[in-house]
């Protein structure tokens, strides 16, 4: 599931429709952005800074419902901070995009574009 709607409607019924819509495009933007960063990170070796930039986005997805973006992100956590870092996160990072796509895309076909 790309997206937890009972989350959403929670937001909207508390903060109207306007304030969703800006939320979601400034977690949307924040993902793309911490993908940028995540990259560097991942390219310098630093993986617990990178880690917790993963912490940081993950919960801004969370707090509007983008649940595949969070688990993502949280992979990228965890990741960051296991053994095999070096390893796995390559193709978790460049996953990343697709997934924040697909998380637009299905926010579009709820919402309308935001």
């Amino acid at each position: 599931m790309l997206l937890n709607t009972s989350v959403i409607e929670e937001v909207r019924e508390t903060l109207g429709d306007d304030m969703l819509r800006s939320f979601l495009g400034r977690m949307l933007a924040e993902v793309a952005d911490t993908h940028q960063s995540l990259a560097a990170l991942f390219q310098s070796q630093d993986y617990a800074t990178l880690a917790t930039t993963a912490h940081r986005a993950a919960g801004s997805a969370a707090s509007v419902g983008a649940k595949d973006l969070h688990a993502a992100l949280k992979d990228i956590e965890n990741a960051a901070r296991g053994p095999g870092a070096a390893a796995d996160l390559p193709a978790l990072v460049s996953g990343l995009p697709d997934r924040l796509e697909a998380t637009r895309a299905a926010l579009d076909g709820l919402l309308g574009p935001l």
